[in-house]
């Protein structure tokens, strides 16, 4: 069977569709997969690295801020829509896998015209503006949360997680990235483009770190350069940043004992599995508040703590990760029952039939 899978913009897109992928090689060893992105977008280093082909087309976000680019998108994505069309015409594939992000309406539009099966997944809560408009054009749509229901209908089925991160082993990943087996693990991490408020909070109290606790900080690439100039000369006990992570992010998760982190709905999805308590900080300006309301659905379930973003000082962050009110094993083992471990499985199910 060939399945291309249409995933594009931000990891919170990709990684679902580079599980769902996974699961169709684990089935069906003989599968074509083609994945379809946005020339703009992280899908040209993330989706090459785990090993798939990749075809990119013109897209471009919808702004609702007045500017050239948000002028610009209508007429880009039309030419995105004519070389989509170009491409499924060519590769004529049994479905097309849509996970979201500006690069899947020119693709799913496309898939319309010529026939093409189409199955979607939305990640958050409140689906993005793309997955409510291509909601009529699905044979089928897949949600990861019930609350999503108001907005889409469809199964329930979970965020798709890649097994690599389901079945990390904790002591073996914290020795490959250099951490002691026998002290409490903080990772803080902003998402794939990195959050600078997060970074220079955490940055701000690590001479207030406390003994006992180590910090795993995925700075990202954007501020890992100012960050790294400013701990030049500095000896800061139990703090190991790193630029980003890709393929061994599944060792810094299975490492940690309690992540801080912005509240993207695959990054959530990943913590699930690893039955994580969380420190989700949303992030304020992400579209339509979707952040906070994925945060919402966490904490109600008992798994997070809620941290806005405006009150995100030096002391209140130390005050999160050493509150001896928390009760950090309950969260986690809420988390452990939110976790969905075949999301994957249950897509791949309804494309082949079963």
């Amino acid at each position: 069977m060939k399945v291309v899978i249409v995933s594009g913009g931000t990891g919170g897109h990709i990684y679902p569709g580079i599980a769902i992928a996974e699961e169709i090689k684990r089935r069906d060893p003989g599968a074509e997969i083609l994945f379809i992105g946005s020339k703009d977008g992280l899908e040209k280093e993330l989706v090459t690295k785990a090993g798939y082909d990749l075809r990119l087309i013109r897209s471009r976000a919808l702004l609702r801020k007045i500017s050239y680019k948000a002028i610009s998108a209508p007429f880009v994505a039309t030419v995105g829509l004519f070389q989509a069309l170009v491409l499924l015409a060519r590769e004529r594939p049994g479905a097309i896998i849509s996970t979201g992000g500006y690069a899947s309406l020119p693709v799913v539009l496309a898939a319309k015209l010529l026939r093409t099966p189409i199955v979607m997944h939305e990640q958050n809560v409140l689906p993005g503006a793309v997955n409510r408009f291509c909601k009529r054009f699905a044979d089928k749509i897949f949600i990861s949360f019930p609350e999503s229901q108001k907005y889409l209908t469809g199964e329930v089925v979970g965020n798709p997680v890649r097994k690599s991160i389901f079945n990390a082993d904790k002591e073996s990943a914290r020795k490959a990235i250099g951490l002691s087996p026998d002290l409490k693990v903080v990772l803080i991490m902003g998402g794939s483009q990195g959050s600078k408020k997060i970074n220079e909070t955490v940055i701000s109290s690590l001479y207030k770190l406390p003994v006992g606790i180590q910090v795993l900080h995925i700075v990202g690439t954007r501020d890992f350069g100012w960050v790294s100039r400013y701990l030049q000369g500095k000896e800061i006990r139990n703090y190991f940043p790193l630029p980003y992570l890709h393929s061994n992010i599944a060792d810094a998760l299975a490492a940690a004992d309690l992540v801080v982190s912005r509240a993207g709905a695959t990054a959530i999805a990943e913590f699930l599995a690893r039955g994580l308590p969380m420190i989700l900080i949303p992030f304020p300006y992400a579209a339509e508040d979707h952040q906070m309301l994925n945060a919402k659905a966490i904490e109600r379930a008992g798994a997070a703590v809620i941290a806005e973003d405006k009150d995100l000082t030096p002391e209140r962050f130390i005050g999160l990760i050493t509150d001896s009110t928390l009760n950090y094993a309950k969260m986690g083992a809420a988390a452990k029952v939110l976790a969905r471990e075949d999301s994957a499985e249950r897509i791949v199910n309804y494309i082949y039939g079963q």
